[in-house]
């Protein structure tokens, strides 16, 4: 990925699976965007209050609130979005340099083994393509969901 659609990016939460993708922790099976809003509401809130309570209790007290002249008041500024005002000292810079710490997180799933992708042989072309088991897992989720709709 490049770095500047990196950097546009809030947060990443398994790039390479759509919401409609099956995840399971042993008997827990979920599609992959239940467990992407889970992840962005605790990024949001949750994580966002422990590390401000952390760095406190540190004796870290980070001014997270800033003046907005426009709207005449104070707004507080967020660890997981647009990032907390700061400069930094470089050692060997000429001064200091201004600008924002932001906290981005990244979840990503890593095959145990990677896949492995199969090419026909003698240039055969492939004349079907074998059902993948997410198909029936997709088709069972989706049963239970009409199921539970039409109750």
């Amino acid at each position: 990925m490049k770095k500047s659609t990196l950097n546009m990016q809030k947060h990443i939460f398994l790039e390479n699976y759509g919401n409609d993708d099956v995840c399971s922790f042993g008997s827990t099976m979920f599609k992959v965007g239940t467990l992407t809003h889970v992840m962005q509401s605790a990024t949001n809130c949750h994580l966002e209050n422990a590390l401000t309570e952390l760095f406190t209790t540190q004796g870290l007290a980070i001014n997270t609130r800033k003046y907005n002249s426009q709207l005449n008041c104070y707004e507080e500024q967020k660890w997981f979005g647009d990032g907390i005002d700061c400069e930094i000292l470089k050692i060997g810079a000429k001064g200091w340099q201004k600008g924002k710490v932001k906290i981005r997180v990244i979840v990503e799933f890593c095959p145990d083994e990677p896949e492995v992708e199969e090419t026909p042989e003698n240039n055969q072309l492939e004349t079907s393509h074998p059902e993948s088991p997410l198909d029936d897992l997709r088709r069972q989720l989706l049963n239970h969901e009409n199921q539970s709709n039409n109750s």
